[in-house]
This record gives C-alpha cells, sequence and structure tokens, in this order.
C-alpha cells in the first residue's frame, strides 16, 4: 500500500512538474513572438499592425493557423516556416525573415558558444515560439 501512495505522489509531482515546464516554454514563446513577431502579425497575432500596408504580402492571422488547416494544429509546418522562411506566393517575396538564421546568429554572439550548442538553443526557442502560437489559437 505505501508503494502505491509512493507512485501516485511521484506521478502527481511528474506531472505538476512536466505543466510548469510546458507554461515556461509557452512564456518564453511569447517573450519571443513579442519581441520578434508582433511587429507584422499583430500583439495577438491577428495581424492588425499598422504596417500591414508596407508589406508585400499581408502576414498571416496566427491565431487561424488551426482552422485554416482543418482544425489541427499544424505544429511541423509552423516550425518549418519559422526556421527556413517562406516560399514565395504570387508576385514577389516574402518579407518575413529566416528565424533560424538569425537565432542561431545571435546564439554565436555568445562566447563560448559551439555551432552545435547555438543550434539547440535555437532549436528550443523555435519550439517555444511554436508552443506559444498554438496555444492563441482560436
Amino acid at each position: 500500500m505505501k508503494l502505491r501512495h509512493v507512485l501516485l505522489s511521484l506521478a502527481i509531482v511528474l506531472s505538476a512538474g512536466a505543466v510548469q515546464a510546458a507554461d515556461s516554454a509557452i512564456a518564453l514563446g511569447e517573450s519571443t513572438y513579442g519581441v520578434r513577431c508582433a511587429l507584422c502579425h499583430g500583439a495577438e497575432g491577428k495581424a492588425d499592425t499598422d504596417i500591414v500596408g508596407l508589406l508585400r504580402q499581408p502576414p498571416a492571422d496566427l491565431t487561424k493557423l488551426s482552422e485554416r488547416a482543418g482544425g489541427a494544429f499544424p505544429f511541423s509546418d509552423v516550425y518549418h516556416i519559422i526556421v527556413d522562411g517562406m516560399e514565395a506566393v504570387g508576385h514577389g517575396g516574402s518579407d518575413m525573415p529566416i528565424w533560424g538564421d538569425y537565432f542561431i546568429a545571435d546564439a554565436l554572439e555568445d562566447r563560448g558558444i559551439t555551432t552545435a550548442d547555438a543550434i539547440h538553443i535555437t532549436q528550443g526557442r523555435i519550439l517555444s515560439l511554436v508552443y506559444y502560437l498554438e496555444s492563441i489559437q482560436e
């Protein structure tokens, strides 16, 4: 009986840790979004900023990604768009930066960071950003 209580307590602690980790990832993603994405996509992801008219292509409403994908959040697609940028549709190129390259360069500016470490840091930043975008779906 005692082992059962210990296992149950352990499961509760581990699940609470997972929830806290998920909350931390979303908070980091929200911070990154505010600094790097909000200018074009809007503070709430609705592409309702004043600079929309200055861009060759209007930015996406990021609160509708799941809706446009048929209901499921397109996690992998969003991750790859952030890493690699967007292929231009129609006439002209995309104004969206290639954030994977930017985040790697940003991490490499820190002393003692290897390229491998910079890649891992970048993957974490982008995953956090994707988790945040998933959390704002309407």
